[in-house]
């Protein structure tokens, strides 16, 4: 709704200032925010605990908005954020520091207390909301970015006050600590040390994906590549609803010197949400085009080859996400830090050959706008994840694994495209009216599920299961449908 409402080249700058304070975030946090989790998931923590811990957020916010608001001189301002209005950019860090660093502390305290089910209940809430007030933008023809920003501001600010005293409750038999402030500066010290490199390397490198594709592509270009990379994270619903869960029990059964239960946990968990985001892209992906066209208009038909390809990344990006909470969890940032940096300075040069012009510019590139973004974004991810996923297995002893993704991907989404091959037999599915593709979408999807089943039957050890649990599993949902049923 709103790609529709701002057109590509105006969603694109939205993206683009968003996307630029969630890259500065990184220089401001400092790792801060996962040491914050991570001390929480550990045992229960007193007010002294969070207050320490508001405060700097307090203060993060205070020192970037001098800097964008006053300080930064005017020339630099014009080169960093080509040619927004200061007033513009200003609202923009406002509303994502709200969403991601105010938002996500809520949503820590509640999960460090295996709060789930109320996190997710508040994040439907809000969802809800934003949906309605964006409806309203849309039906009043008054959608702008101004407009986007001032809604995203007011929803996220209210919505933590609201939320925190739901979540902050108190455990049976808790017990105040009697930390000073200097004890835990120390601790949080500790932790976040071997993150600043990290922290400053970060903010450039995402900084510099989203600079280039706007500079070098065009507003209009970064709008393709955000829209795409929005619908493709709907491949990742299940790894960012549980990945908290995951933290929190990796760093609890880390703390216990459980390092069987840790184990199983990263296969199992490892596994199963690659081949679960591997399903989703099977099933989407083979309708890039219908999919933009229904959803996004004429406007945006340029960015299905985009959404295409980027129906993919998701896949590793589970992986990533599963391998960073490992190494965050378990206290393991120094290996994290240096991996990161590393695959960050190997990686970025081919970012810009894929970006630059192939003329006019010292270093000549392809000019592949969105879709060389979203080519360099897959590629590199496969590489790094499973660099990343040999580091942890070295680390801890177990053996590299990496045969479920040779196998499971290629084969699931061969299943998808071949489902719908088998619909385009019987019907038209070049059409872009949601009332002539609903049929053979439908029909796509139960030939899709038909062929998937069966492969998870047979080859259970996808998903980090055995054929024992398997069986077990059907076989409860089997009694339970039978139940529901009588």
């Amino acid at each position: 709704m709103v790609a529709r409402g701002l057109n590509p080249s105006g969603y694109g700058d939205l993206t683009f200032l968003l996307g630029s304070f969630v890259a500065i975030r990184a220089l401001i946090d400092m790792g801060s925010s996962s040491a914050f989790f991570t001390f929480l998931s550990k045992r229960a923590r007193g007010r002294q605990f969070y207050l320490f811990y508001f405060s700097w957020l307090v203060l993060q916010f205070i020192i970037t908005l001098l800097l964008v608001a006053l300080l930064i001189p005017a020339g630099l301002f014009e080169k960093i954020w080509l040619g927004q209005p200061r007033e513009t950019v200003v609202l923009a860090f406002v509303a994502a520091f709200m969403q991601q660093q105010v938002w996500q502390m809520v949503g820590q305290i509640g999960e460090s207390a295996r709060k789930t089910i109320k996190v997710q209940l508040l994040n439907i809430a809000v969802a809800m909301t934003y949906l309605a007030a964006i409806s309203l933008l849309l039906v009043l023809h008054d959608m702008t970015v101004h407009g986007i920003l001032w809604v995203t501001i007011s929803l996220y600010a209210v919505a933590a006050i609201l939320s925190f005293r739901l979540l902050r409750e108190r455990n049976t038999g808790y017990i105040e600590e009697a930390l000073s402030y200097k004890q835990m500066l120390r601790e949080y010290w500790m932790y976040c040390k071997p993150m600043l490199s990290l922290a400053i390397a970060g903010f450039l490198y995402a900084f510099s994906e989203k600079w280039m594709l706007q500079k070098f592509g065009g507003a209009s270009q970064q709008g393709f590549f955000q829209i795409a990379s929005q619908f493709a994270q709907v491949s990742l619903l299940a790894t960012v609803s549980i990945m908290n869960i995951f933290w929190k029990e990796i760093a609890e059964a880390t703390a216990r010197g459980d390092h069987n239960r840790v184990a199983v946990l990263y296969t199992k968990i490892n596994r199963g949400l690659v081949m679960l985001s591997t399903v989703i892209a099977g099933l989407l992906l083979p309708w890039s085009q219908q999919i933009v066209a229904i959803l996004l208009g004429s406007t945006y038909v340029d960015a299905w080859p985009v959404l295409a390809i980027m129906f993919v990344y998701p896949i590793h990006q589970s992986m990533g996400q599963i391998g960073g909470t490992m190494f965050m969890a378990c206290g393991n940032t120094k290996k994290y830090v240096v991996l990161s940096i590393t695959t960050m300075i190997f990686t970025l040069p081919f970012l810009y050959f894929a970006l630059a012009p192939t003329s006019g510019v010292l270093i000549a590139g392809l000019g592949l706008g969105a879709i060389g973004m979203a080519c360099y974004m897959v590629l590199t991810s496969v590489i790094a994840v499973n660099i990343q996923a040999w580091v942890i297995a070295r680390h801890n002893g177990w053996k590299f694994d990496w045969l479920y993704q040779a196998i499971g991907i290629p084969l699931t989404i061969g299943l998808g495209l071949f489902a719908k091959a088998v619909t385009g037999l019987l019907w038209n599915v070049n059409g872009n009216e949601i009332v002539g593709l609903f049929i053979p979408i439908v029909a796509s999807f139960v030939i899709y599920m038909t062929l998937v089943l069966p492969m998870i039957w047979l080859l259970p050890w996808l998903i980090g299961m055995k054929t024992e649990e398997m069986h077990n599993l059907f076989s409860t949902l089997r009694k339970g449908t039978a139940r529901a049923i009588h």
